[in-house]
This record gives structure tokens, C-alpha cells and sequence, in this order.
């Protein structure tokens, strides 16, 4: 099991600038026409924030009719992407994003394919979550033992749910993401000489 690497959608920002979907399903039977964007937050307390928007049509009349749009909750920064299988999803952002989180926004190619902008938006974002070093230090102390263990013994430990216990008998915490230490274990251990 690993994280598949994505594609960004970009430039999806109103209904008439969305990404369109012409084959979707509505209901059990029916089929209907989805559009997806990222909305900015124009005035009050929401300005400046971003949401992800979604749209579809009602099969069930004769002529082209949308439906209200589905919006989720405003954050700092959404980044609109389609995976392996081709569906759109969203990613969002805020100063409070965790280590895995971020670890996993790579790892799924979404910060390599960031324009200039948006990249200077998630540093800052990420800069502001690292200022409470705590969780940035547990997870870079499972992370490294992880990557030892593997190159000691050549492959990933056992997990006991979320937790795992190294050679010195120290328990680490790696939730319900351990693919997400897992894979960066593994590329520290290839790395290391």
C-alpha cells in the first residue's frame, strides 16, 4: 500500500471556470453532470479563506438545471486535485496542518506541483503550524527510529493498531496513517549509505 501521486486542477475558481465531470452518478439509477471549484472568500470574516464547491445537475427535468452548489467549510488554502482514478478531490490547508499531513500533501506530489504563489501561501501556513514544535518532534523521532529499524532488519516492523514498539522497547505513536511513515521510512533508509 502506498500514496498515489496526483494531478492539481487549477484555474477552477466560480461556476463558469469549473471543472466539469459530464458522467456522474445521481441517485441509484441516474446519471448527472458535476462541476467543481475553489471559491475565495470575498468580504467578512471569511475573506481571504477558500472553499471547496460542488455542483450537479437534475437529470430528472427536461432542460439544464444545476442544483444548489455543495460547499465545504472555509480554511486557509484548498487545493483542487484528481487522483489515480480520475475523481476530483480537495486538500485543505490550515496553520494548524500536522506533521503527516504534510508529509502526505508531498508525498501525493501536491507541493511539487504548486505555483509560485500558492507555494509561498503553504510555507506560510506550514511555518505558523511548526511554531509548536511538540508533534514536529514526535514524528520526526518515529520517523527516524522507523527508518533504523528498516535498515537494520531489511523491512518495516509489525504495528500493534497504531502504535509500534522498537528494539529499546520505546513505543511510537503512528495513528491511522502508518503508510504515511512508512513510505518516508523507507526512502531515509534507501538513502542512508
Amino acid at each position: 500500500m502506498d500514496i498515489q501521486r496526483v494531478t492539481i486542477l487549477r484555474g477552477h475558481t466560480s461556476p463558469d471556470t469549473a471543472y466539469l465531470v459530464d458522467d456522474y452518478p445521481y441517485g441509484r439509477t441516474l446519471r448527472c453532470q458535476i462541476r467543481y471549484w475553489v471559491e475565495n472568500g470575498k468580504r467578512g470574516k471569511h475573506r481571504g479563506l477558500q472553499r471547496f464547491m460542488s455542483q450537479t445537475t437534475d437529470p430528472r427535468r427536461d432542460y439544464l438545471y444545476w442544483n444548489n452548489p455543495k460547499a465545504s467549510t472555509y480554511t486557509d488554502l484548498v487545493v483542487m486535485f484528481l487522483n489515480s482514478e480520475e475523481h476530483v478531490r480537495s486538500f485543505h490547508v490550515s496553520e494548524h496542518i500536522t506533521p503527516v499531513a504534510d508529509a502526505r500533501f508531498r508525498l501525493m506530489g501536491l507541493y511539487d506541483q504548486l505555483d509560485e504563489g500558492t507555494r509561498a501561501r503553504y510555507d506560510l501556513l506550514l511555518r505558523r503550524a511548526q511554531g509548536y514544535l511538540p508533534p514536529w518532534e514526535r514524528f520526526e523521532a518515529t520517523l527516524s527510529a522507523l527508518a533504523s529499524h528498516i535498515t537494520r532488519h531489511g523491512a518495516a516492523p509489525l504495528f500493534d493498531g497504531p502504535v509500534w514498539t522498537d528494539d529499546t522497547g520505546e513505543r511510537h505513536h503512528v495513528g491511522e496513517s502508518p503508510v504515511v511513515y512508512l513510505m518516508l521510512a523507507h526512502q531515509r533508509a534507501e538513502e542512508t549509505p
